[in-house]
């Protein structure tokens, strides 16, 4: 029993580590290669600025065109503009990343071991096989609210709040 506390623990301990260093490495080319797509936002041209007798008489001009741009214009408002409230609510939920790794590589190493008690002679407990089973499922559950949770926190930087 002792063998099997010792050997948890340290499988344990190296899960968390590849997990944490394989998450940090991810974040850092994440930031990479993010980086080199943000430069060609900031290369754009600006537009002059018009002066102000200039905007008058477009004003004036403009009237009449209102009328039929009014209706475009509701159209545009009934759109939502920003994120709902539900999704900055969820944008949170990317940082479960870490723990659906760590989950993930536990569910990895105890599935492995199922693989190597099937080759000796005793048969494996039941409990355990009911163990992998429940680390799987959790592991696919906690990699779902984290994609969840990317995406929401994707729309929310997207918008800007």
């Amino acid at each position: 029993m002792a063998y099997f506390l010792v050997m948890g623990g340290l499988a344990l301990s190296l899960c968390l580590l590849v997990g944490w260093s394989l998450w940090r490495v991810l974040r850092w080319l994440g930031r990479r290669l993010g980086a080199s797509g943000k430069g060609g936002k900031t290369a754009r041209a600006k537009r002059p600025a018009k002066s102000r007798a200039e905007t008058r008489s477009m004003k004036k001009d403009e009237a009449p065109a209102r009328a039929t741009t009014s209706r475009r214009s509701t159209a545009r408002q009934a759109t939502p503009r920003g994120p709902w409230r539900l999704t900055r609510a969820l944008a949170p939920l990317a940082s479960a990343w870490p723990l659906a790794l760590v989950a993930g590589l536990l569910y990895g190493g105890t599935r492995l071991a199922e693989y190597g008690m099937g080759a000796r002679p005793h048969a494996a407990p039941a409990a355990y096989h009911r163990l992998v089973e429940v680390l799987g499922w959790g592991a696919i559950g906690l990699i779902g609210v984290a994609v969840v949770g990317l995406v929401a926190s994707w729309r929310c930087r997207t918008h800007g709040d």
